[in-house]
């Protein structure tokens, strides 16, 4: 199933909606990021404007964030590494993973409040492995998994990429955590960005 097909699935949630993750009338303005603080394989979360972001936010018991990624550094530069729907960036895109430019990825256009975290990682060896299987995965383009198949590791979806990169490293964020969702078009156990924001070890450092 791609994104696409979802559509009306994603509508139907927007009933449930919650009031804490409509639309703000004017975007934030992000503060400044600790670079001095930031880590490679620290976590990215944003809650979003768009359909996809509210339905993520509709199917949350403690909504806050729709979206999450892992802070890589790529040539010096800081990205955020992430499955993303609906946002392509030239002529014959599609869903995929991407390496993005951590500005870009909390820019007010796609996101009105976000948090970085520390989750304990501190092995430099488990870090660059994370790292460069990361960056790999973006490379290699992997398909969104609209589907939302854990059981499928060809495809991937936001918080699946994650939970898949911190298990490679031997680290279950999810420490089991899980959620039936069933509507039009979706019949499966999710993994929410509230299920790896509750790991044990994470540190919140910056929040806006």
């Amino acid at each position: 199933m791609t994104g696409k097909s979802l559509i009306p699935a994603l509508f139907t949630l927007l009933f449930l909606l919650p009031a804490g993750c409509r639309n703000h009338i004017k975007a934030p303005e992000v503060p400044a990021f600790p670079y001095e603080q930031m880590r490679e394989g620290d976590l990215a979360f944003r809650c979003g404007r768009g359909v996809f972001s509210r339905a993520v936010m509709s199917a949350e018991e403690e909504p806050l964030y729709s979206h999450v990624g892992v802070l890589v550094k790529e040539e010096g530069t800081w990205k955020v590494v992430h499955a993303v729907p609906g946002e392509s960036e030239f002529s014959g895109d599609f869903d995929r993973v991407k390496a993005e430019a951590l500005d870009g990825f909390f820019s007010p256009d796609r996101a009105f409040r976000g948090s970085l975290v520390h989750t304990g990682l501190a092995d430099s060896a488990r870090i660059a492995a994370l790292s460069g299987e990361a960056l790999q995965l973006a490379r290699d383009s992997v398909r969104f998994d609209g589907s939302y198949d854990l059981t499928d590791s060809s495809r991937l979806y936001c918080t699946e990429l994650v939970w898949m990169l911190y298990r490679h490293v031997g680290t279950d964020l999810s420490e089991g955590r899980r959620r039936y969702i069933n509507v039009v078009g979706i019949h499966a156990d999710c993994l929410l960005p509230e299920h790896l924001l509750s790991y044990r070890e994470n540190q919140i450092y910056y929040n806006y």
